[in-house]
């Protein structure tokens, strides 16, 4: 029902005595040389008295069918004796000791049109209000939805604030850590250019290489910034790793438990295996038609994570003359990502790289 929805966009019921209703209530009652007054809120099954004077609890509460007429009505409504009137002459307010005989109510109406409540004035003898009064009643009515108004646009601005300030803490906390991902970005890369110029042995083959490895990274922080937290799954990093490689993908066993990588795991994660299926295609098991890679990884107690590639079917396999940059990537700082240990060793059934270490718990 929209009468009781714009009532409730107001959300003033049940709410503590306020100052300013309370001093409306006692300007009605004193205008009106009234017993009694009320700044009355009339729900569906309910009334929520938001301001009272001169009356006690139990006498305010039978008020409900008096305002609730003046509601249905939507106009000013005056009883100048209730015990006379049929719509209300057997009712318990109207019968007991200290009965309710006489009532007028204003209505509170929303800018919409909809009436929500009253401020209205009760005695306890039948009587009757002089124009002046009626029109003063009907303007503190107005008083009374002006500050119901004003309360709602207060509200309304500390939760707009509130969410200004939200929004901004959301913003330092993004600059933060888009900062800090680009310091680790531009260390790796960094450590990539420079490690891969000590070890070739042409311009070349260094551009070669540099841009193979760039491109890799380059799909990691797509795979981190695609993601809506701060984790990547295992296999989504194999995945993205293995994407230069499609074409390969039947050759190429990956088999896992959930698992989720931070940052920097996922950034080392898909260097490795950057590293490992581009030797395995120039030299190792992929550089053979029957050959084939077997990617294994493990979750144990306490975040214990093992990784296994195994590359069978392939030429036999035999250690580099010398240890390039890609051996260290791989034993010592990708091992060091996961805070564990690391090994490449070439069996003549093919390279296997393991690693053990640890993950965040990931929450």
């Amino acid at each position: 029902m929209a009468r009781l929805a714009a009532l409730e966009s107001y959300a003033i019921l049940d709410t503590p005595p306020e100052p300013d209703f309370d001093e409306i209530a006692a300007i009605a009652a004193e205008l009106c040389g009234a017993s009694g007054a009320l700044v009355n809120l009339v729900a569906a099954e309910r009334q929520f008295i938001k301001a009272a004077t001169g009356l006690a609890g139990a006498e305010a509460a039978s008020v409900l069918p008096f305002c609730r007429q003046t509601v249905r009505q939507g106009s000013f409504l005056q009883i100048f004796d209730t015990a006379a009137d049929p719509r209300f002459n057997d009712h318990p307010a109207v019968t007991a000791t200290d009965a309710i005989r006489f009532y007028a109510g204003a209505v509170l109406r929303t800018p919409g049109g909809y009436p929500i409540g009253t401020i209205c004035v009760l005695d306890t003898v039948p009587r009757t209000l002089n124009d002046h009064q009626v029109r003063s009643l009907q303007l503190l009515a107005r008083q009374a939805m002006a500050q119901i108004e004003m309360r709602k646009l207060i509200a309304e601005r500390d939760a707009s604030i509130e969410d200004l300030r939200e929004a901004n803490r959301r913003r330092l906390v993004l600059a933060h850590e888009l900062s800090h991902r680009m310091k680790n970005t531009l260390a790796v890369v960094q450590s990539i250019v420079g490690q891969t110029f000590r070890i070739s042995s042409s311009l070349e083959e260094a551009r070669t290489a540099i841009s193979a490895r760039l491109a890799a990274l380059a799909r990691a922080q797509d795979l981190l910034i695609g993601s809506v937290s701060a984790s990547t799954p295992v296999a989504d990093a194999i995945a993205s790793a293995l994407v230069p490689h499609r074409e390969s993908t039947d050759r190429i066993g990956v088999s896992g438990p959930v698992a989720y990588l931070n940052q920097q795991q996922t950034l080392g994660l898909t260097l490795a295996i950057h590293e490992l299926a581009t030797n395995a295609w120039k030299y190792g098991a992929l550089a053979s038609p029957d050959g084939r890679v077997d990617i294994v990884w493990a979750l144990g107690q306490e975040r214990q994570f093992t990784f296994h590639w195994l590359e069978s079917g392939g030429p036999p396999a035999s250690a580099p003359a010398r240890r390039g940059f890609g051996s260290r990537l791989l034993e010592r700082v990708v091992a060091g990502y996961f805070s564990g240990s690391a090994q490449l060793t070439f069996a003549p059934a093919g390279a296997e790289f393991r690693m053990r270490g640890t993950l965040d718990k990931i929450d």
